[in-house]
């Protein structure tokens, strides 16, 4: 059995932050704590792959060597530059952020009828379940040039025939048609206007995203989404629930990354999605 090589390696890195944190303290810690604690964790991370004795020797001898190396930078004064400074505060910071992310994963209990949520929610999307959206856009540059096709659409212009205008070339030969789609292809600012529109509806403003301002019609109701092809049979909750809970913690952290990320204006955001045409395929 072997450890990785970067889990120790990682957990070093952390020796070096958790000396920084400690320094303005005075605390000390003798290489045997460090070694321990380098030790709990790799055994909280594979409980079921206790680190063994000559892991531990290995551990000891690169504390050792890291010790020595620190000593000699020290000597020639490395741990007084502005730089070096800025290095340990930064090395502080992503322990502590670190640990607190540690806590927060540790602390995260799902209940089995969250769990069934996330489960549901997985079979929807392997049964195809969700609604598909018959689409047609006008993409221009300008939000005055939306506006006039919205104006000449509603004194009753012709979609199909402005939409040869678009800048969208891949659907302007189609009057301006995207087909059936459900709405996680398109880049978020167009769906969601999409997705408030009734058959035959269109949009009452320009509706700006990264490629322009988009005009969309949705040219009939919406339709049930049809299931993949050969789809597989679906597996009894309690036979995936292992990997449901993995998945559950996935989006527990994305979440609480998410809510430290800071909040930018809906309009300037980018979207994700690459497509010129506000599909995201």
């Amino acid at each position: 059995m072997k450890k990785s090589s970067t889990l120790v390696a990682v957990l070093l890195a952390g020796v070096v932050g958790l000396s920084a944190c400690n320094k303005s303290s005075e605390t000390k810690y003798t290489s045997t704590q460090l070694v321990d604690t380098i030790v709990a964790d790799m055994n909280k991370e594979n409980p079921n792959q206790p680190v063994t004795p000559e892991q531990r020797a290995k551990i000891e001898e690169a504390i050792a060597v890291q010790g020595a190396v620190v000593e000699a930078a020290k000597k020639d004064g490395l741990d007084k530059t502005d730089h070096t400074k800025m290095l340990l505060a930064l090395q502080q910071d992503q322990v502590i952020m670190s640990e607190y992310m540690r806590l927060k994963m540790e602390a995260f209990k799902p209940t089995d009828e969250e769990l069934k949520k996330v489960y549901d929610e997985q079979v929807a999307k392997m049964k195809g379940a969700g609604q598909e959206y018959h689409l047609r856009h006008i993409l221009v540059d300008s939000e005055s040039q939306a506006n006039e096709i919205i104006a000449k659409l509603k004194t009753g212009a012709k979609f199909a025939d402005l939409a040869k205008g678009t800048k969208d070339t891949g659907s302007a030969a189609n009057g301006g048609d995207l087909g059936w789609n459900t709405l996680d292809k398109w880049v978020p600012e167009f769906a969601d206007a999409a997705g408030k529109l009734t058959a035959n509806g269109i949009t009452e403003k320009p509706v700006k995203s990264q490629f322009g301002y988009h005009v969309i019609q949705l040219v009939e109701a919406p339709r049930d989404a049809k299931a993949p092809a050969n789809q597989p049979p679906v597996p009894p909750f309690d036979q995936v629930k292992p990997q449901i809970l993995e998945m559950a913690k996935q989006n527990y952290m994305k979440t609480l990354q998410e809510g430290f990320l800071p909040k930018k204006d809906a309009a300037a955001a980018p979207a994700a999605a690459p497509a010129p045409a506000g599909d995201k395929k």
